[in-house]
Formats: C-alpha cells, sequence, structure tokens
C-alpha cells in the first residue's frame, strides 16, 4: 500500500465511533466510558487512543440485555 493511500479494509469501515454509537443508543460518550471501565457495554477496539466498536459486538451485547420481565435485570 502506498505511504499516501489511506488505510481501509472493510473491518475498519465498518467500526461505529462512541459519539456514533451513544446517539443511536440514546445515550452519552461518558456513559459508554464507563461502561467500558466497568465491563459493562458492548465489546470494543483500541485503535491507538482511540474507541471503536464492531456492529456485530454491539448487537450481540444488545441480545444480551434482553429480558422477559424486570426481575430478571441484574443492575
Amino acid at each position: 500500500m502506498p505511504a499516501n493511500s489511506p488505510a481501509s479494509t472493510s473491518l475498519l469501515d465498518a467500526l461505529v465511533a462512541p459519539a456514533t454509537l451513544a446517539e443511536r443508543l440514546g445515550t452519552t460518550e461518558r456513559s459508554l466510558s464507563e461502561w467500558r471501565i466497568k465491563g459493562r457495554g458492548p465489546k470494543f477496539i483500541r485503535v491507538g487512543r482511540g474507541v471503536r466498536y464492531r456492529p456485530e459486538a454491539v448487537d450481540a451485547w444488545l441480545l444480551s440485555q434482553e429480558h422477559t420481565s424486570t426481575s430478571e435485570e441484574v443492575r
């Protein structure tokens, strides 16, 4: 790959930024950060100093949040 060519792969192109994910989930980037610290949110990939999410990891996490009653929820 030439030095002036932008890095691009299908995986890299598919990664979701925290700002985008926070907006789509109706939460804040700070909440996502706290979830990462506590291990409660979707799996993430660190790219340099930044964080990105694979759509498949977000989907898996969302499905893991599914409950049939409020008594099942673990806080």
